[in-house]
């Protein structure tokens, strides 16, 4: 490593004494108009090796600039695709004589490159220096029924089971439609509800920049994917329509729309099924970057579901109705406006077995047989405005508002040690009420220079009610012969943020300064209450939660980053001074944060690159209360009572492979490690037939996780292979009762798929994921558990407008055999805007999925209803 290190440097000091620093304007156009993302390219005379190179901006100005090596002459080169490129021979005098050098390019239209754009097939992947274009109509297949099934198959892409998208590993932030963000963090209303017929590309964009005006100035991690739309110039509604009708009452009735007319872009759409389809997931449960701000405010946490380690939403009973619409009118050349509604309504069924043993100095059993069922809605509307106030100064605000009211009610059998057991009713009522708003003025200085100033606001409020009777309580002396105890809980939340930023660019360096603010007042109310008769009489003391957490932090922020490939250098200084008081108990405290990465391009497709960062972290507000809430039928938690922060080493190593042009294949290896001096210990101890739990300060925790995924596409079968294996190691500490331990855990998941897509007759898919998990405590396995799936589908072509499609899965968990077969019949008529298709869903009609489980405090037996078998009548129909 050492070697390493010292040739790197080497390299980099010798670059600096030879290299001269030259920056090159102009503009790019053909007859007159501009020509807005045209490639410049500067290249050493001769052996044409790439210096530095940049894109012309909307208005088709361009601006780079880096270092030259000690050739006599360049070439300057403009191209844009349909136009023959313009080279322009520049001596090494004439570059270096002045501050800055200037060129206009005027284009020429090439009829020959056009006609070969149209007659030749488009590749599956195409790399223009930061964008991977993926043609869409290459990696789809008849069965796929939204964009996110076309993502899963393209290299490079991978997608989490709750929407969000990674490329080359990274986190996708946002999908604009046609380089407009219409959904945020939401975007899976967009790539769980589009049909992939009506998108022509998928552009994924790295070092992504929203704000023009910063371009240039900030170096940017960020990834974004833009979906290009098929058919947009004809300024008409585009979309589908479906419907379909089945045994066992099942149906389904959906649409998805995008306008393109006159200055205003919109997608909406809408669903009403009852098939338990991943489209019912709320599309605001997308990890975003406002969920560290906001929060999650709810204390007690009931919900039906499935339990399967690997595809649980899919089998749930449910009755829903979704839709959302997001629009973005452009009212001149400065000013946009962006609006949005998303509404949810979704009823969940199910019927769930849960038997338990707690191990510890008294062995303790439960069973609980429950029929569930919950509603949940949610309303959120947005609006924001984004105004050019002059050339060098943009105005941006957002304001939303989100109300989820929520009711489960359940009824269950129950049974504490064997002892008879006893009808139990639950009924739980929320409603969360959410306000947020947004605020930025950002100032370009110059080339080199800008400065924004900006402010968040958050109002949270969410009130919680929480009621269930039993005759397990009867006999427990504090609830005084009741059956009926209520638990009331009101969370407030209020923070106010406030920054200021200034960026600077020096060459290939970039300096960021960040100087703000940020106060937060929680409020967490609770009661528990009995219910005698007619009269609702509090519990006790003991159970009452009455205190504001008050947090007030002022910091510093400032990074450097050199980028000049193939080495970039990051380094980040956050110092903090917070200060906390809760509970009558006030602590301040010093924080400083540093955090260095390295990375190194080995060539233009592999990349290595290490990272360390220190971090302290301080528990959030919602963890601090000093009494037991009732949170289950037999479980009470208390949180922390005394401030706490605990400091964390995280060291991570990445390399990637990504050769999406040449070989359509991709590497990618991660290692990520932590170590924590101080964490958390959970205390679970049992008194009277209930479960008590309790949060406190206990020494840190280590973690090791690594992640290897590979992928191979072959465009002639359109045949794609993924591997991914990911293990991953933490030591931490359980206490029950009054015994402490330190326990090991290990885990296992491996995936491996093979997949062709429609260009042969018969085309199949194969598939194995496995999860192993491992507990160790004092040198003896305490837990272990594993699960397998294995897949086999085929996709026949029986003519040119039928196609079959079936797939069987089997489920071994913990040495238990659940079997799912699917088939779908397809024909999709030559002409005409529809299609029609017959689905058997579920044949084998499984009903039930259980799993037997072991932790290091208890085993349990957990088994839950899924959706059955059924037969349905699909019609789609294409507007275009």
């Amino acid at each position: 490593m050492l070697r390493w290190f010292i040739i790197l440097a080497t390299f980099f000091l010798t670059h600096k004494v030879l290299g001269q620093t030259v920056q090159l304007t102009g503009t790019i156009s053909a007859n007159s108009e501009k020509l807005p993302s045209a490639s410049i390219q500067l290249k050493t005379f001769g052996d044409e090796e790439l210096l530095f190179y940049g894109f012309s901006d909307d208005e088709g100005n361009y601006n780079i600039g880096g270092k030259i090596d000690g050739s006599a002459k360049f070439l300057l080169i403009a191209a844009y695709i349909g136009y023959k490129k313009d080279t322009l021979i520049i001596n090494r005098a004439d570059l270096v004589k002045q501050a800055i050098f200037k060129h206009n390019f005027s284009l020429i239209e090439d009829k020959t490159q056009l006609d070969e754009i149209y007659i030749k097939a488009p590749n599956p992947v195409q790399v223009t220096n930061d964008t991977t274009s993926y043609n869409v109509q290459r990696f789809t297949s008849p069965e796929d029924r939204n964009l996110e099934s076309v993502i899963k198959k393209m290299p490079g892409m991978e997608v989490n089971k709750d929407g969000t998208i990674f490329f080359k590993g990274k986190k996708i932030s946002k999908v604009l439609l046609e380089g407009d963000d219409l959904t945020g963090e939401g975007y899976k209303a967009i790539t769980k509800n589009l049909k992939p017929e009506f998108v022509e590309a998928v552009q994924a964009l790295e070092h992504y920049v929203e704000d023009n005006l910063l371009k240039g100035i900030i170096n940017s991690d960020d990834i974004v994917l833009n979906l290009k739309i098929k058919n947009k110039q004809a300024k008409k509604v585009i979309g589908s329509i479906d419907g379909g009708l089945g045994t066992n009452n099942r149906r389904i009735i959906s649409t998805n729309l995008i306008s393109f007319i006159d200055k205003t872009k919109v997608f909406a759409f809408a669903n009403h099924n009852n098939l338990s389809t991943e489209s019912n997931q709320n599309p605001l449960e997308l990890v975003d970057e406002n969920r560290a701000f906001t929060g999650s405010n709810q204390l007690i946490r009931h919900q039906v579901g499935t339990y399967n380690p690997f595809d649980a939403t899919s089998y749930t009973l449910n009755n829903a109705i979704h839709g959302s619409a997001n629009a973005i009118t452009r009212l001149t050349d400065r000013f946009k406006i962006g609006y949005g509604v998303i509404y949810l309504w979704n009823k969940l069924y199910g019927q769930t077995t849960m038997r338990s043993t707690y191990f510890g100095p008294n062995a303790i059993y439960t069973e609980d047989n429950d029929n569930r069922k919950s509603l949940n809605k949610t309303f959120k509307a947005d609006f924001s405005v984004d105004y050019l106030v002059k050339n060098n100064a943009r105005f941006w605000a957002k304001f939303s508002y989100k109300q989820v009211p929520e009711r489960f009610n359940s009824i269950a059998y129950s049974v504490y040690n064997n002892l008879i057991g006893d009808s139990v009713l639950q009924n739980q009522a929320d409603l969360n009420r959410n306000f947020n708003a947004q605020l930025k003025y950002t100032v370009k200085v110059n080339r080199t220079t800008a400065y924004l100033i900006s402010a968040r606001v958050l109002t949270d409020d969410v009130g919680q009610k929480y009621e269930t009777g039993s005759a397990l309580y009867q006999s427990i002396p504090m609830f005084n012969g009741t059956q009926n105890l209520l638990q009331t809980v009101n969370n407030n939340n209020f923070k106010l943020k406030l920054d200021f930023e200034g960026l600077k660019r020096s060459n290939t360096s970039f300096l960021y300064l960040n100087i703000g603010n940020e106060a937060n007042d929680f409020t967490i109310k609770s009661d528990l209450l009995g219910r005698y008769q007619d009269n609702q009489i509090p519990i006790g003391n003991a159970y009452i939660n009455d205190n504001v957490f008050k947090q007030n932090q002022t910091y510093v922020i400032g990074k450097y980053v050199y980028d000049n490939q193939p080495i970039k250098i990051q380094a980040q200084l956050k110092s903090s001074l917070l200060f906390l008081k809760n509970m009558g108990k006030d602590s301040t405290y010093m924080i400083l944060e540093p955090s260095l990465s390295f990375s190194y391009k080995l060539s233009d497709i592999q990349q290595l690159s290490v990272g360390y960062n220190y971090k302290n972290i301080n528990p959030q507000p919602i963890e601090y209360y000093g009494h037991y809430i009732l949170t289950d039928l037999r479980n009470f938690n208390s949180g922390l009572t005394n401030f706490y922060n605990y400091n964390t080493h995280v060291l991570n190593i990445n390399y990637n492979l990504n050769d999406f042009a040449n070989s359509y294949f991709n590497l990618n290896i991660a290692i990520n490690g932590s170590y924590s001096k101080y964490g958390f210990l959970y205390t679970n101890f049992f008194d009277n037939t209930l479960n008590y739990s309790r949060k406190e300060p206990f020494r840190g925790i280590k973690t090791m996780s690594s992640n290897f995924s590979a992928k191979k596409f072959f465009p002639l079968f359109s045949l794609s292979i993924t591997a991914n294996y990911t293990p991953s190691y933490s030591a931490y500490y359980g206490k029950v009762v009054d015994v402490v331990n330190e326990y090991h855990a290990f885990n296992q998941n491996a995936l491996l798929k093979i997949n062709t897509g429609f260009n042969l007759p018969i085309n199949f898919g194969l598939g194995a994921e496995l999860q192993f998990n491992s507990t160790r405590s004092k040198e003896r396995q305490v837990a272990e558990n594993k699960s397998y799936r294995y897949t086999i589908e085929y996709r026949y072509k029986i003519s040119d407008q039928i196609f079959n499609f079936s797939s069987y899965n089997m489920y071994k968990m913990n040495g238990q055999n659940f079997n799912l077969i699917d088939t779908e019949l397809q024909y999709n008529p030559a002409k005409g805007s529809f299609k029609y298709s017959i689905q058997g869903k579920n044949l084998a009609n499984l009903k039930a999925f259980t799993n037997f489980n072991i932790s290091e405090v208890s085993s349990s037996n957990y088994s839950s209803s899924i959706l059955g078998r059924y037969i349905m009548l699909n019609v789609s129909m294409s507007i275009k």
